[in-house]
């Protein structure tokens, strides 16, 4: 389902008060998506985690928190902030990739268990930490996703232990005494089609009986939302019977496993918009920008994966329809939120909504040209609006460049 934006005189109301370019979240999305999701799930013997790459606002973790999900993290940060936001260490899962020797002791003194996909570093794990517990992350040799860049399975993903390997794993758990406690497989992000998160699924069930201390396993995220006007929300009837019940039928065999899933996107995609205003309108003898306070340093799925945001126009809602390329404020050529996109008439000092950007929007955020990062609020349930993030002034942010020099100069001389 997509979410109905917020109505046009709450989007000016926050404009007026926090200005643009402003995150804006809805918690009521939020917590609608986890209860969704658990109420299509819940037949599994089942545990929850949070991809909290998609968004890491601390406003955001503590809804997940209270809804009851864990957390799957990929740095030491990520990590640290889950566990200062009242994250239980076993409610955690670190899934970095290619991680240091500094992140893993980091992990394990921290309580968490370590979810490992290369072979080197199960090797270093085993003699760092004999008789100790782990996660393998497995590469099912099946791929899937929105785009190239998000695929995270199959022979030319950088992640995950290929399948083949299977007995190289076991061979090196013998050796140090590692109990292999959970399998873990993710493929990638935007999926849609049960069908080929089924495929992988199977190779880890299949996978998981070569390993008998297994108590979880972890079949990652990756479950998509609809952006596009042409693409249809997950369909959770089928979900139900592609995923669940072979799962179920699956569990009758071995009652031990626990099933777990750990969505990012899914859960908070919908509840944000990107509110920014338009200030220039230019063409060209073939084309219309729209040029807006914001650009790809805000929001860079779209010059990075192509990727397709709804966008409307909430000043003029009514006016007739005209092709726009939006565009942003920053100097790159790849600079953009949408070419060739529909909208009604803008005018210079429009507000646009650009939609579905409550994750990996401001999680990808960085301040490129020296443009401040965009301020955030959320909507809560009962309607008021709450600050969560205040947008620097430029002066603010170059004391900030200009301290971390002065700080920088400082060691220097000492």
């Amino acid at each position: 389902m997509s979410f109905p934006a917020p109505h046009a005189d709450a989007l000016h109301a926050i404009a007026e008060t926090y200005g643009t370019p402003t995150y804006v979240y809805r918690e009521a999305a939020i917590r609608d998506r986890c209860r969704v999701l658990r109420q299509h799930l819940d037949a599994l013997p089942l545990h929850l985690l949070y991809a909290m790459k998609a968004n890491t606002a601390p406003a955001i973790l503590r809804i997940l928190r209270d809804e009851g999900f864990g957390i799957d993290a990929v740095s030491p940060a990520e990590m640290l902030l889950a566990l200062r936001l009242g994250f239980a260490p076993e409610r955690v899962l670190y899934s970095a990739n290619n991680m240091t020797d500094a992140d893993m002791h980091d992990a394990v003194a921290k309580g968490i268990i370590l979810n490992v996909g290369e072979l080197s570093r199960l090797e270093r794990f085993g003699q760092a930490f004999p008789g100790s517990n782990v996660c393998i992350r497995l590469n099912p040799q099946v791929g899937a996703g929105h785009h190239a860049h998000v695929i995270t399975g199959g022979e030319r993903a950088k992640f995950g232990i290929p399948v083949e390997q299977t007995d190289t794993v076991l061979a090196i758990a013998r050796q140090y005494n590692l109990h292999i406690v959970g399998l873990h497989q993710h493929i990638g992000s935007g999926i849609l089609d049960t069908d080929v998160l089924w495929k992988a699924i199977k190779v880890l069930l299949d996978a998981s009986e070569a390993f008998p201390e297994a108590r979880f396993l972890n079949f990652g995220g990756g479950l998509g939302i609809p952006y596009r006007p042409s693409e249809t929300p997950l369909d959770f009837s089928n979900f139900e019977v592609a995923i669940v019940e072979p799962l179920l039928a699956h569990h009758h065999k071995a009652p031990h496993l626990e099933f777990w899933f750990e969505p990012g996107r899914f859960l908070v995609a919908e509840s944000g918009i990107l509110l920014t205003q338009v200030n220039t309108v230019k063409a060209n003898p073939t084309r219309t920008f729209a040029g807006t306070d914001s650009g790809m340093g805000h929001l860079i799925r779209p010059a990075m994966y192509n990727a397709y945001h709804p966008i409307t126009n909430i000043s003029n809602p009514s006016g007739s329809e005209q092709t726009y390329d939006i565009v942003g404020n920053i100097c790159e050529s790849a600079d953009f939120f949408a070419h060739d996109r529909v909208l009604t008439e803008i005018r210079e000092g429009d507000l646009l909504a650009i939609h579905h950007t409550g994750a990996y929007g401001m999680a990808m955020a960085f301040e490129y040209n020296l443009r401040p990062l965009p301020a955030e609020v959320m909507i809560r349930e009962d309607g008021n609006v709450e600050s969560m993030r205040k947008r620097l002034s430029p002066a603010e942010l170059v004391d900030r460049v200009l301290n971390q020099d002065y700080a920088a100069e400082a060691v220097l001389d000492a």
